[in-house]
Parts: C-alpha cells; sequence; structure tokens
C-alpha cells in the first residue's frame, strides 16, 4: 500500500514538473531529479566552510587569518599558469562517449603542473630574499603541493561527463570536510598560516587522490594517454582562463596590499556566504552543460531568455532573504567580525547577475571558441581595472562595489556573445 502511494506520488511530482516545463523551458525532472544531489553537495560542503569560517572567526586572530586567505589568493592565481581548462575538456570528452579521456586529463594536467612548480618556486626566492619568511615559506608550499591539486579534483569532471551527479556530490563532501577537521583540529595546537596552508592543499591532494583511484577502478575506465582533441581543446579553454583566474583573486591581493591583513580578513568574511551560494548556483551550469551538448545550438538558444530570466529572479528572492537574515547570522557566527556585514549585504546584490553562467554554459557546449576567448579577455580586463581604481580609491566598499561591476559587465557580454554566435554558426546539427 505504502509503495503504491509513493508510486502515486511521484507519477503526480512528474506531471508537476512537465506541466511547468510549459513556463520554464527547461527539462525539469531532469533538473529536479541530478540537481538534488548537487544541491545536497553544495549544501553539506556550504556548511562544511560556514563552520570552518566560525571556527577561525572564534578561535584565531584577524591577522593570522587575513595572511592565510593572502596565500590562497597567490595558489589560486599561480593555478593560472597550469592546464585550468583540462577539466571543461574532460566533461565535453566523457559527455561525448571518450573512454580515455580520463587517463590523458590526468597525464596533461601533471606535465602542465611544471610551470605552477617553477613561478612557485621564484616567488618563494623572491619572498625570502626580501626577508619575509612566512610568505617564502607558504609560496614554497604552493611550489610543492599546489601542482597536484588539479590532477587530484579531475575525477569531478569525468563525473559531470558521466552525468554520475549522486557519485560527484558524495565526493566533493569528502573532499571538502576532511581538509576542515585537519585545519579545524590544528588551530588548538598551532596558529600559523603557513600550516593551514599545508594542510589544506595536502588533504586535498591525498583525499583528492584516494576518490579518484575508486573512480577509475568503479568506472572501469581506459589508461589511454592520448585522447582525441583533449590537448587541443584543454589548451584552448585554459588560455581564456589565465586573465580570468587572475581577476577571481586580485581583489584580495589589493586589499592585503593596500589595507593589510586584517582587512582582508574582514573582506574575506563579508563575501565568503554569498560566494558559498554562487558556488550552489554554478551548478545550473553543471547540469546545463551535458544537456547543452546534446542539442543544436538554436533550440537551446531558443529558451535561453527565459532560462535567464528566470535565474536572475530567482536569484533576487534569495538576496533580499540573505539581506533580512545576515546580521542574525553574523552576531551568531562571526561576532568578532560584524564590521562586515554591511559590505557583504552590499556583495550580495551581484548574486543577481551569476545568472552569466547559462549562456557561458551554451558557448562552452558548442565550444565557441572565438567568442569564449572574447569573454574570457574583456571581462577579466575589466574586472581587474575596476577593482584596481575603486579598491585603491574607497579600500573595501570599493573592492565589494567592483565585484558587483564586473559580475553585471560579465553577463551583459555573456548574453551579446551567444546572439553574436547564433549568428554566424550553421544551420546544421552542432
Amino acid at each position: 500500500m505504502m509503495e503504491q502511494m509513493l508510486s502515486a506520488l511521484q507519477g503526480k511530482a512528474r506531471e508537476a514538473l512537465r506541466w511547468s516545463e510549459r513556463y520554464t523551458k527547461t527539462d525539469m525532472v531532469y533538473l529536479a531529479g541530478n540537481g538534488f544531489w548537487l544541491a545536497v553537495g553544495q549544501i553539506v560542503i556550504g556548511l562544511t566552510a560556514l563552520g570552518l569560517s566560525s571556527a577561525f572567526a572564534h578561535f584565531v586572530p584577524k591577522d593570522v587569518y587575513g595572511n592565510y586567505r593572502f596565500l590562497l589568493s597567490i595558489f589560486w592565481i599561480l593555478t593560472a599558469f597550469s592546464l585550468t581548462g583540462v577539466s571543461v575538456a574532460l566533461t565535453r570528452a566523457v559527455a561525448r562517449g571518450d573512454r580515455g579521456a580520463y587517463g590523458a586529463a590526468l597525464r596533461l594536467s601533471l606535465v602542465w603542473g611544471i610551470p605552477m612548480l617553477l613561478i612557485g618556486l621564484g616567488t618563494s626566492g623572491y619572498y625570502f630574499v626580501n626577508a619575509n619568511a612566512m610568505l617564502g615559506w607558504g609560496c614554497l608550499v604552493i611550489a610543492l603541493i599546489g601542482p597536484l591539486m588539479q590532477s587530484a579534483y579531475l575525477y569531478g569532471s569525468f563525473l559531470e561527463g558521466k552525468r554520475a551527479f549522486r557519485e560527484n556530490a558524495v565526493a566533493g563532501i569528502a573532499l571538502n570536510l576532511i581538509p576542515a577537521l585537519g585545519i579545524f583540529a590544528c588551530m588548538f595546537i598551532i596558529q600559523d598560516p603557513v600550516i593551514f596552508l599545508l594542510l589544506f592543499l595536502g588533504l586535498s591532494v591525498l583525499t583528492g587522490t584516494v576518490i579518484s583511484f575508486i573512480v577509475w577502478r568503479w568506472f572501469n575506465t581506459e589508461a589511454k594517454l592520448e585522447s582525441t582533441g583533449l590537448a587541443s581543446l584543454s589548451g584552448h579553454f585554459s588560455a581564456m582562463n589565465v586573465l580570468n583566474t587572475i581577476s577571481q583573486q586580485v581583489d584580495r591581493v589589493l586589499v592585503f596590499h593596500y589595507l593589510g591583513a586584517v582587512d582582508l580578513a574582514i573582506y574575506a568574511f563579508a563575501t565568503a556566504i554569498p560566494d558559498q551560494i554562487k558556488g550552489l548556483m554554478n551548478n545550473v551550469a553543471t547540469l546545463a552543460l551535458p544537456n547543452f551538448m546534446k542539442r543544436t545550438f538554436s533550440k537551446a538558444y531558443a529558451t535561453l531568455l527565459y532560462r535567464v530570466l528566470g535565474f536572475m529572479a530567482l536569484s533576487g528572492l534569495m538576496v533580499v532573504a540573505y539581506i533580512l537574515i545576515i546580521p542574525h547570522v553574523f552576531g551568531l557566527l562571526f561576532p568578532t567580525y560584524l564590521e562586515a556585514v554591511p559590505y557583504s549585504m552590499i556583495y550580495a546584490l551581484s548574486l543577481v547577475f551569476v545568472a552569466a553562467i547559462v549562456p557561458v554554459a551554451l558557448l562552452e557546449a558548442h565550444a565557441a571558441k572565438r567568442e569564449l576567448y572574447i569573454y574570457n579577455t574583456a571581462g577579466p580586463v575589466f574586472q581587474i581595472l575596476i577593482l584596481f581604481v575603486l579598491v585603491s580609491g574607497y579600500g573595501l566598499l570599493g573592492a565589494v562595489l567592483a565585484r558587483i561591476a564586473g559580475r553585471f559587465f560579465y553577463l551583459l557580454l555573456s548574453i551579446i556573445l551567444t546572439a553574436t554566435y547564433g549568428k554566424r554558426v550553421t544551420v546544421s546539427p552542432q
């Protein structure tokens, strides 16, 4: 009897989702089923990050946390000089049925970690020569462990291409939870930004490597070292990502340079929760990419406006809710960072413009290289320039306003470029 009731409820839910598709122009059954696991994973990961941030706020001095965040920014900037585009290329290749793509992607990622190693060693030497031992040791850790991070994370791109969203969610939780627990335990023994960085990178690589081995065996992937078109497409996507990766971290570098470690800690807390919400929103692109690849560009483009406007409307509601509750959240979890609340409320407005991920996912799915090059060049250049101007002139408020302006520019640019690509593609199936 109970099974019949559940089956009936599932049928009604499916009918309701199919009915809603006439308005959303989206496969709602696919979105609800797979989106559930992505949402669960992102929520648990977000709660893990929230808990760790709360621990930093309660147990670690602001200057120590600020220096740790600066070292993390250096790490992410240096990743721009590795083959960052291999993850998107791997997802595309797996979605198209290339069983040997995983092995080829691992080899490419390891080889292209060498530039990051050399630049990291050079940066470490620079800081040691200038008598800054903390940053010197930090950059040495980045140089030795950092190049392995991408290889350890590639399992996620493989699972996305396989549409194995449940497995990816579970693996992602482990990948975030284990380093967080290690850092939390360390807080009560030694409070050093370099040690925090060592634990984050080291435990992330170790956990990711174990997960990758399990995924490799579970899905019985082939250990081929070459995959048709993977290296070329990875190179294209990586070249596009260089400026974009730098632009995502330059605000923290500028805040550290102009205002110092304490203000960087305040800025990090102001942006932390909205950025976690943005990560949850990015699941839309994760879901959309394999689906976009299976449809012609013209069919996908026909419903693009509905998707973007719907995404923006939902984001707007989330922003209103965030502004109403965030003062209470900070008072409970981050009582030593209450000065970050006004900045966080303003920064949350940028979430409305995260809708750019939808047209960009469509461009990536159809390998619109020219438009993607423009997007990943013009967008970051605008973001970096406006950050320089506003941070130097207006401090933390300038950094927040520059981020909002940058995301608005990205959204506008993505819409224009998608329309441009639509005009020049042929009517034949993509």
